[in-house]
């Protein structure tokens, strides 16, 4: 179980590193440092202006780290399930409840 889990987090963070060094790497060759004030939504993110815009790739990788969480107990919920583990599958989707609204709610 520990190991599926971690293989997640694992995953995230790692994807996350490449697309912000990526953003980096972009910024630097194309000396392109724009960035519409306001607008990080993941709608702008992900298809406005041209996607590899180098902001667009650091605020992708940015998403991203934020979301590995999100997933790792997204993760954490199926393995409970699995095990038949009622009790830590309840707790854990009350947890992942709580995060999802405070996103979208912008508290914390």
């Amino acid at each position: 179980m520990e190991a599926a889990l971690s293989l997640v987090l694992r995953g995230g963070v790692l994807l996350s590193a490449v697309l912000v060094i990526l953003g980096l790497v972009l910024t630097a060759v194309t000396m392109d440092t724009s960035y519409p004030f306001g607008s990080t939504e993941p709608s702008w993110i992900l298809g406005r202006d041209s996607f590899l815009a180098p902001s667009h790739v650091l605020f992708l990788g940015f998403f991203v780290l934020i979301a590995t969480p999100v997933m790792r107990i997204s993760a954490s919920i199926i393995v409970f399930l699995k095990k038949g583990d009622i009790a830590f599958t309840l707790i854990t989707s009350l947890v992942l409840l709580i995060l999802l609204i405070s996103f979208f709610l912008g508290v914390g």
